[in-house]
């Protein structure tokens, strides 16, 4: 940007933010907050009625009129965008069909296209037809590791430099507690001395009854009373965990609490024993980059983007492999020197993804998607 040229004022849909969305909500809050900070950019994101932004010095927000997605994706976002003298719109997934703007999609991943049966089958093809329409229709498609750059490419025939990576980050709040302030503020939570970590929504693609398997093995290879902490909301095809709990008899040592927090996430992150997120499928793995700020010990995936986030600072295992998961586990918790030096690779891992670099990415994305829409 010249002295003189104005600054480029994205719309951004920012739907979900108050919604629990997780990562996505994480994404756009944090995205939108940076762009913010920069002279070069002046963005305004769409709300639900009511919605307070979460973070301070936030964008300029406007409320959204409608929740269905039916109104907002094709009618409401492209005509408010315009009337609002905005330079482009930014959409999530999902694109309107026409919008007399560039369009830039973020695709965080496409585990539909990759991993048949992960979502009910009326959605599974939902997401196949509208996504792939967006991505073929965008004047930019943005993404958040290399991993899922490859596979949009792959499953919707893109030259691959169309395609922008802009990896996720963590913010300062995320850090390392004193686990007695930690302790205190999950007073009310009664957790168990010892304890595994899993976070994140009980989808099918986490893995959790494999999981479950391996803290089971893990305690009667000697971990002691070893628990396990759940800490996401319940989802499609519950039943396969429950019936791992039955299976393993671990009813007394396994504990779902729901969406939480993220100051109570932070807390917990700090007083976990090891973090475990053995996921089938991720286009990042955000509560991996999360729990290494916070100086936890992880045990993950060796699949899909989760080794672009962990680095050699996580240990890693074929998510399908309950004996190899159980065995991490273990050595994350009992070996002193496998634990140090995990430590000591965690902040030199998380330097390397700021929100101020996914800005900077994500801009470069809308100057691109403004030069086609020319």
């Amino acid at each position: 940007m010249t002295a003189t040229s104005p600054a480029i004022r994205p719309a951004l849909d920012a739907h979900v933010v108050g919604r629990r969305k997780t990562g996505n909500e994480t994404y756009v809050v944090n995205l939108a907050s940076a762009l913010a900070r920069r002279p070069d950019v002046q963005p305004l994101a769409y709300v639900d009625a009511g919605v307070i932004w979460p973070l301070p010095d936030g964008p300029e927000t406007r409320e959204l009129r409608w929740r269905a997605p039916f109104l907002r994706i094709p009618v409401e976002l492209p005509i408010r965008a315009r009337r609002d003298h905005c330079d482009l719109l930014h959409v999530q997934y999902v694109a309107p069909p026409i919008a007399r703007m560039p369009i830039v999609t973020a695709i965080h991943d496409v585990s539909f296209e990759d991993v048949p049966g992960l979502f009910p089958r009326r959605t599974e093809l939902r997401l196949k037809l509208s996504v792939r329409f967006s991505a073929r229709r965008s004047q930019a498609v943005i993404t958040i590791s290399e991993f899922t750059r490859s596979r949009i490419a792959h499953h919707y025939h893109m030259d691959p430099d169309r395609i922008v990576v802009t990896p996720l980050a963590v913010g300062a709040q995320w850090r390392s507690m004193p686990k007695d302030e930690a302790l205190a503020r999950l007073a009310d939570l009664s957790l168990p001395a010892s304890f595994v970590l899993a976070v994140g929504n009980l989808h099918p693609r986490k893995n959790i009854p494999r999981l479950v398997r391996a803290v089971a093995a893990a305690r009667r290879a000697g971990a002691g009373d070893l628990h396990l902490v759940l800490a996401g909301q319940r989802w499609w095809r519950m039943g396969e965990i429950d019936r791992a709990i039955e299976e393993e008899s671990a009813g007394n040592w396994v504990h779902f609490l729901g969406y939480v927090d993220d100051s109570s996430l932070l807390a917990l992150y700090s007083c976990a024993d090891v973090v475990a997120y053995p996921s089938l499928y991720e286009g990042f793995g955000l509560p991996v980059l999360e729990a290494l700020a916070c100086g936890a010990v992880v045990v993950a995936s060796n699949t899909t983007a989760i080794p672009e986030v962990a680095g050699d600072a996580a240990l890693l295992v074929d998510p399908q492999d309950v004996t190899a998961m159980a065995d991490a586990i273990a050595t994350a918790i009992t070996d002193e020197e496998t634990r140090a030096r995990l430590r000591r690779a965690a902040p030199l891992q998380t330097a390397r993804f700021t929100w101020d670099r996914c800005a900077d990415l994500t801009v470069g994305a809308y100057r691109t998607a403004l030069e086609r829409g020319r």
